[in-house]
């Protein structure tokens, strides 16, 4: 074989490789209707309810990367905890040294937030249960004594101060501009999770303002299947890509889905078999995986408290 017919050869070999690469890169967003079940969460059955919960669109997502972490110890256990899952593809990364975090439920942890923050993050970090007043713990990370919820106003048995997301991004507005994207908004709030996410979904703020959306969600054992049923029909709500409002909800796309450890207990729906009642799922807003302006936003963070 002739050197030019083998430099022709190689050269048209890595074309190839080139052009399928690129076709991954921009072609492996999954929607809802092509998961593991697609039937309404309403008619799922508990084993049906799980293995929607375990599933996850791994080829959605090249490069997930774990920010944070620390040794959790319990349940006769020592398990990885405080982690979240990032998705670093190219369209839908966080900027480098140039992103946004909001960080809810600390419980003095910082292990996630720390981490953002040596990516060159700025971080809002937010927990009323900690007992201590706003503080800026670094130059990178601002603490709030707030706590996220469906509505704003005082916790009706802790008197927290607990506000929307909505109006936490606006009083938090001069601080990182009204108009940034927040890349991650990580939620580990002990069951809130689930008047919280509807609260931003009808609102339109996840579908506005959140490129990443990291939450640690918790079940009750002995919840009976109902309680399941509507929890997994507000993921579904999250994830679908049939929502139409005026709101633009839905059209989050799962990356990744992974169990507690420390979190596994006797399940009453599935007759007291082993379980795990807290896991740690993550999706990327998928208007903003195809927006290609995304990467050359303007990004402003002019003061600090």
């Amino acid at each position: 074989m002739s050197v030019r017919r083998m430099s022709w050869l190689v050269c048209t070999a890595i074309i190839l490789i080139l052009i399928v690469i690129g076709w991954l890169f921009s072609h492996h967003v999954i929607p809802f209707d092509c998961t593991a079940t697609n039937k309404p969460a309403k008619l799922m059955s508990a084993k049906e309810i799980y293995q929607y919960l375990h599933w996850t669109n791994s080829t959605s997502c090249l490069l997930a990367v774990d920010f944070g972490f620390h040794v959790a110890k319990g349940v006769g256990i020592a398990a990885p905890d405080g982690h979240k899952a990032v998705c670093l593809d190219r369209l839908i990364a966080p900027i480098f040294s140039n992103c946004l975090v909001y960080s809810f439920g600390i419980n003095n942890q910082w292990a996630f937030d720390d981490a953002m923050a040596q990516y060159g993050c700025q971080v809002y970090s937010f927990d009323p249960s900690m007992g201590v007043g706003d503080y800026d713990r670094s130059q990178h990370i601002h603490f709030y004594n707030v706590g996220l919820a469906g509505e704003d106003g005082m916790h009706p048995v802790k008197k927290w101060n607990m506000k929307t997301a909505s109006s936490i991004y606006q009083m938090l507005g001069y601080y990182h501009g009204d108009t940034t994207i927040i890349d991650v908004l990580k939620m580990d709030v002990e069951f809130s999770e689930w008047e919280v996410i509807p609260q931003m979904l009808r609102s339109g703020f996840l579908a506005d303002k959140v490129k990443q959306l990291a939450v640690e969600i918790h079940f009750n054992a002995d919840d009976p299947i109902e309680t399941f049923r509507r929890y997994a029909g507000i993921l579904q709500d999250l994830e679908s890509f049939r929502v139409s409002s005026s709101s633009g909800a839905g059209k989050f796309v799962r990356f990744s889905s992974r169990p507690n450890p420390g979190l596994k207990r006797g399940v009453s729906i599935l007759r007291g078999e082993d379980a795990y009642i807290g896991l740690e799922l993550a999706w990327y807003n998928s208007r903003f995986y195809y927006s290609v302006s995304n990467q050359s936003q303007t990004r402003f963070f002019p003061y600090y408290k």
